[in-house]
């Protein structure tokens, strides 16, 4: 009976050593606010909403909008009874929501046409990057006078008054609408084949070619 007491009396004192220790680390975990297990969920949710944010601060394909983006064009104007023009453009969009931007273009028709259109832009991106534009402006045409050419190195006066009329320096009011997909090409140059229908004095003008876009 003797023998088993010393015993007894040296496990009762190993669990009260152990039990300060324990308390300790509760009481430790207590303070921070929040058990181990509660912190390390709390921080995995955490990296997880960052995460969210990050993915919807992208646009499609992992790509984030830039704010800024300016664009040569290249492509023809297709007007009725004339032949297919070629036609240089400058075009600058700023973003100024998720899915608007605002901006001003240029684009001058050559060949017969010489048409120089000036407007402001007005773009809506309703799904990914396909894009919807209204553009209203100006277009001078610029005349070459009473006379044509024939084609034989010199000129000669018109015989009907259309070739007059056709001539004759111009202004109208133009109201531009357009689409256009961009396809990014790394993380700022995009290309966008772009066609557009220009109403104009009661006729449909069509422009149609590629954006080169440089975007920041």
């Amino acid at each position: 009976m003797h023998t088993f007491a010393p015993t007894i009396f040296l496990a009762l004192f190993s669990i009260l050593l152990c039990l300060p220790f324990g308390t300790a680390q509760e009481t430790e975990h207590q303070e921070h606010g929040t058990p181990p297990e509660s912190e390390a969920h709390d921080e995995q949710h955490g990296e997880q909403a960052e995460q969210e944010d990050h993915v919807e601060a992208k646009g499609h394909g992992g790509r984030s909008h830039p704010k800024n983006d300016v664009a040569i064009f290249l492509g023809l104007t297709d007007e009725h009874g004339q032949a297919l023009e070629p036609t240089l453009g400058f075009d600058y969009k700023r973003r100024i929501a998720h899915r608007w931007s605002f901006g001003g273009l240029f684009d001058y028709a050559g060949g017969d046409l010489r048409n120089a259109f000036f407007a402001a832009s007005i773009t809506w991106w309703p799904v990914g990057k396909f894009g919807l534009t209204a553009a209203p402006g100006i277009e001078i045409h610029r005349g070459r006078g009473p006379t044509v050419s024939c084609g034989c190195g010199g000129s000669q006066n018109s015989e009907g008054p259309e070739e007059d009329l056709f001539d004759e320096d111009e202004r109208y009011f133009v109201l531009r609408l357009g689409v256009g997909w961009p396809f990014p090409i790394g993380e700022n140059y995009a290309i966008e084949p772009n066609v557009n229908i220009d109403l104009v004095d009661g006729e449909k003008v069509w422009v149609y070619g590629f954006n080169f876009i440089y975007a920041w």
